[in-house]
Formats: C-alpha cells, sequence, structure tokens
C-alpha cells in the first residue's frame, strides 16, 4: 500500500529492509533510484506512504519513513556514497526558469541525460519554495545549499538574480537553449 500513496514510486519496504538489515548504502541506492532530492523528502513531504503503512492500517503504528528517509541521505553524505557525477553531453543546452523544487528536478533529471543545463532564478539564491517558503525548523537552508554545490560539480549552472523577461528576455532565451 505504501507504494501505491506516494507520487515519486518510492520503494519504502525495500529501501526499509536494507536500512533493517545493516545495508546503508543499499537502502541509499534503492532510494535514489526514484527520488532525486530525499534529504528534502525526508523532512517536509506529507508521508502519505506512512498513513498507507500496513502497520499504521493494522496496528495504528507504521514505520517512519520519512525520518528513515532523511537518516539514509544523511549516511550517504557522510559516509562519502554520494559524489558529484559527469555526465557523457549530448551537445544541447536546456534553459530551466525557476529554482524550485520543480526546476531543480528538472534540472537535475536533464543534466544526468546530457544536457548543459543552466537554471534561472530571479532571487539572490536558488531553492525556490524550498528556501523561501519552508522555515529553517523543518528544512534548513544548509541543506538545500549542500544539494546545490552538488549540483553545480556535477555541471548545473545557477544564474540568479536574473529574472526572465527582465534581465534576461524570453527570445535570448529561445535563440541561446535548444
Amino acid at each position: 500500500f505504501c507504494h501505491w500513496a506516494g507520487p515519486l514510486g518510492n520503494r519504502p519496504p525495500e529501501f526499509q529492509d536494507a536500512l533493517y538489515k545493516g545495508k546503508w548504502k543499499e537502502a541509499y541506492e534503492i532510494l535514489s533510484q526514484t527520488n532525486d532530492f530525499p534529504e528534502f523528502t525526508g523532512r517536509i513531504c506529507p508521508a502519505l506512504c506512512e498513513k498507507s503503512c500496513v502497520l499504521k492500517l493494522a496496528i495504528d503504528a507504521p514505520v517512519t519513513i520519512r525520518e528513515d528517509e532523511a537518516a539514509i541521505i544523511e549516511a550517504a553524505f557522510r559516509e562519502g556514497y554520494i559524489k558529484p557525477r559527469t555526465y557523457p553531453r549530448n551537445g544541447k543546452k536546456v534553459a530551466v526558469v525557476g529554482s524550485g523544487p520543480a526546476g531543480m528536478a528538472a534540472a537535475n533529471q536533464l543534466n544526468r541525460r546530457g544536457y548543459e543545463v543552466t537554471v534561472f532564478e530571479k532571487y539572490e539564491l536558488p531553492g525556490g519554495l524550498l528556501r523561501f517558503g519552508i522555515p529553517n525548523l523543518k528544512l534548513g537552508k544548509n541543506i538545500i545549499d549542500r544539494r546545490i554545490r552538488l549540483m553545480e560539480q556535477e555541471g548545473i549552472v545557477f544564474k540568479v538574480n536574473t529574472m526572465v523577461g527582465n534581465e534576461v528576455s524570453a527570445k535570448e532565451i529561445a535563440s541561446t537553449f535548444d
């Protein structure tokens, strides 16, 4: 039931089982197959999967999937499982407008597929609603900054203080990017 409840297609029983067995790297690998940013979802997701957990349905005591997600990704960073990667380039350039959760995910996926990605952000720092809409007690900005640094090391360019339509025209974007 937990598989169907969450929109990400995560596999909670599989990464939970690896975690239970002490296989932290395997848990991270399972989690990262379906989730670009478990460090965010493990902190701010409404945890629909937990509400659908068979233990929640049976004895009102679901597995703590969100907290386990956050623990897995923090261990992955701490243990060095996460390192910047390079991807073969396909020769095409893509502009992403906005660096909120959707923009970051789009940029991340496109980068992995070989596109040269530039993210345009109107504010002074990337992150959109993650940064400016979620209080620090739910999501520390250092967590966002750590992921942005990794994305930059993997080749994604963030152009902040750059509003499409003001500092750069849509025409310029269309003529510069594929």
